[in-house]
């Protein structure tokens, strides 16, 4: 078995208790209008260049018989300022557990969390590789936008848990990310009933998620847990466009994104919620 993974953030201090190692899975289901990972999206590997440093030569586009550039479209290797790469690395399991541990002093006052794109849709990998991290605190961030037995099967395994709550209104939250929220309820909703502490997070969008409606509607469906659940408003990133031309796509995302921004907790706190806004 392999896992595709984009991204290892050594000495992260935000994706869970403690110093941590992040571990940026490919492939979601959702594609977020105001996604600031869009490396992450797409489930195989792809070419990344550094526009900035490209001299528009051409000489990436030569034929070449490198394995690591099959199916890329362009050569990696032979760029002269180094500005092509591709986004996606095959691990196995034993491959990424003798990564990860070779920070297992600290990681034993942290641990691991596996973020993406969206983790679960890898959750046999991640699963595995579980396995070969004993003694190691393990986390997840997931939008929670997998088959109801694949989130319940990872959470098994996984102390702490991330979940992302973007739009409570269906057709608001399929307008902005492609998708329903069907699963991602059904799920949470589950996770509530479950007994168990998590952190929501919401994206905080000018003008899309921040509004009243929705920040209320979230607070009613997170209510039950009380006392168990922190909820996390995390601030839009306006530095969000650059990643996407490096990975040839446009970055449209159809809001204002010098609106200021509502960060209102108080909805969550008269819910009986932990809340904090970043």
């Amino acid at each position: 078995m392999t896992g595709l993974v984009f991204d290892i953030k050594e000495f992260a201090l935000h994706d869970g208790t403690g110093l941590r190692t992040t571990v940026f899975l490919k492939g979601c289901p959702l594609r977020c209008a105001w996604c600031h990972n869009p490396e992450g999206m797409k489930p195989g590997r792809e070419l990344a260049r550094d526009l900035k440093k490209c001299r528009r030569c051409g000489r990436c586009l030569s034929p070449c018989g490198h394995e690591e550039c099959r199916g890329l479209g362009a050569c990696v290797k032979i760029c002269p300022e180094d500005a092509v790469k591709a986004v996606g690395r095959l691990y196995t399991p034993e491959e990424l557990a003798r990564r990860l541990l070779r920070n297992r002093e600290f990681l034993a006052a942290g641990g691991v969390t596996f973020s993406g794109g969206e983790p679960l849709l890898q959750t046999g990998f991640i699963l595995e590789t579980a396995e070969l991290l004993p003694g190691i605190g393990l986390a997840v961030e997931t939008s929670a936008s997998v088959p109801p037995e694949t989130f319940r099967r990872a959470l098994s395994r996984i102390g702490e848990i991330y979940a992302d709550l973007k739009l409570i209104d269906p057709r608001e939250h399929e307008k902005w990310t492609g998708s329903d929220n069907r699963l991602i309820l059904q799920n949470l909703a589950w996770l509530l009933k479950s007994g168990r502490k998590f952190t929501a997070r919401v994206p905080l969008i000018p003008g899309v998620t921040d509004t009243p409606e929705n920040l209320s509607g979230i607070a009613a469906f997170l209510s039950p847990g009380a006392g168990r659940v922190r909820v996390e408003l995390i601030p839009y990133n306006p530095m969000t466009g650059a990643k996407y031309r490096s990975v040839g796509r446009e970055y449209a995302p159809g809001f204002d994104e010098k609106a200021p921004l509502r960060r209102d907790l108080s909805p969550f706190l008269e819910a009986g919620l932990e809340a904090a806004a970043y």
